[in-house]
């Protein structure tokens, strides 16, 4: 999805997980992204990876976000058989 698509609670905490780590723009730029990325294994051991990627975790909502640089935002349910990994280059 697009930023516009986004909730609108997710616009706000991804506005201040970027202002918390000294940006002045609501959304990410390229300098925002890492050169890793995320994994996320579901219950099932499913996998999904996307690179130049971060994630921000909701439990209070039961979801998590990933934001990439190039593949639009994405959320999933967050439970307790979801594993969620970050991955450095």
């Amino acid at each position: 999805m697009r930023y516009d698509d986004l909730p609108e609670r997710w616009k706000t905490r991804l506005r201040d997980y970027l202002q918390a780590r000294g940006s002045k723009c609501p959304t990410p730029g390229a300098g925002d992204f890492p050169d890793g990325g995320v994994r996320i294994t579901f219950e099932d051991r499913s996998t999904v990876r996307f690179r130049f990627a971060f994630a921000i975790d909701a439990p209070e909502w039961r979801e998590v976000a990933v934001f990439t640089e190039h593949c639009g935002y994405h959320l999933f349910p967050l439970y307790d058989g979801l594993e969620l990994t970050t991955e450095s280059s």
